[in-house]
């Protein structure tokens, strides 16, 4: 194997920081598996404009266009739904997760230091709001487990009411503003019981969770925890409402392993979003796809691990546009892949 660059050491930290134990975990289909039909894919690693160095979170804007952050260029990148680069507008280091509200403005979150690098000077976690020309308009937030205060936030997600919900990832928390940045309300704390993120993992283990974030038609608000290979459900304010997911390799779990390291694996859901119909999509580390309902039943998926079409490599955000398409941020190939999905 080659030697692994920034992105391959910031995986192999995170396996390694998670303690995720066992052997490769291979995939095992029924009849409910599906096959989504890959439309296009564009990207690759590198700095110009369309290229990625690990690309994280993905949004699409109201006029179709689809917003990328691009984590270690400290940039975010816009692309019409066919993949064609429009424009580009550089952030603050580190740059993951992103949602855009009833206005077109662009909520970033910025985690203050670059996984694998704690021996660097911290940069500062905050969220920052863009216009939708990409001017800076406000920012909040800096390192500190206090309201309002972050320790590596990742998804974001704005519901209807322009409500902002913040995964404050190390801090194994929720954190809840108004647009404009004003504190409302906080849950969650470190452990294994519903309710709770992350299990036990190491204090800097952001992959543990809550990493993504996702709001329904109803307010209702859904979190990732890769490391218990876990989704919860809680209402607007907080309240614990259900939970799924599991360590098994099959349909509606989450145990397919990202296999790119001899030594090390990771396993669990990252990137989620809601679909017009109230339905889940979410990625899993290990390369798969899969679609849920509100109540954690499960109703089809695709994908496997590799670099081909309809193939990922630790796939991160993912979103779904008007016309009912679906976009994955394949982060570990640097590229977006758009697949229909939509009902036949």
């Amino acid at each position: 194997m080659p030697r692994p660059d920034l992105a391959f050491r910031f995986l192999a930290l995170l396996a390694f920081l998670n303690c995720i134990p066992g052997a490769h975990a291979a995939y095992a289909g029924d009849e409910t598996e599906q096959r989504a039909g890959s439309l296009l894919q564009w990207g690759e690693k590198g700095s110009d404009p369309g290229q990625f160095n690990f690309p994280i979170g993905i949004a699409i804007s109201s006029s179709n266009e689809v917003l990328v952050t691009d984590f270690y260029n400290a940039r975010v990148q816009r692309f019409s739904a066919t993949g064609v680069f429009l424009a580009a507008f550089s952030v603050a280091p580190f740059p993951g997760g992103i949602a855009l509200d009833g206005e077109g403005r662009i909520f970033v979150a910025h985690a203050g230091i670059p996984p694998s690098k704690y021996d660097q000077p911290r940069q500062r976690d905050k969220i920052a709001v863009y216009s939708p020309e990409g001017e800076l308009l406000r920012e909040w937030g800096k390192f500190g487990a206090g309201d309002g205060e972050f320790d590596m936030p990742g998804g974001i997600a704005i519901n209807r009411a322009g409500r902002v919900y913040v995964c404050d990832q190390c801090n194994r928390r929720v954190q809840v503003f108004d647009r404009e940045g004003n504190f409302l309300t906080k849950w969650g704390q470190q452990g294994f019981q519903p309710g709770q993120f992350g299990g036990n993992p190491h204090p800097k283990a952001f992959f543990a969770g809550p990493t993504f974030i996702a709001c329904d038609n109803k307010g209702d608000v859904y979190t990732t925890e890769a490391i218990l290979c876990r989704v919860q459900k809680f209402s607007s304010e907080g309240k614990l409402l259900a939970h799924f997911g599991s360590t098994e390799a099959k349909p509606g779990g989450f145990g397919q392993y990202f296999t790119a390291f001899e030594k090390l694996n990771m396993r669990g859901p990252t990137g989620i979003c809601m679909d017009a119909g109230d339905r889940l999509w979410i990625n899993g580390i290990g390369g798969r796809v899969q679609q849920f309902s509100t109540a954690g039943e499960y109703i089809k998926g695709f994908g496997k691990e590799g670099s081909q079409a309809g193939e990922f490599y630790a796939p991160h955000g993912v979103a779904i546009d008007k016309h009912g398409f679906l976009y994955v941020v394949d982060s570990f190939n640097h590229r977006v892949q758009k697949f229909d999905v939509r009902e036949r």
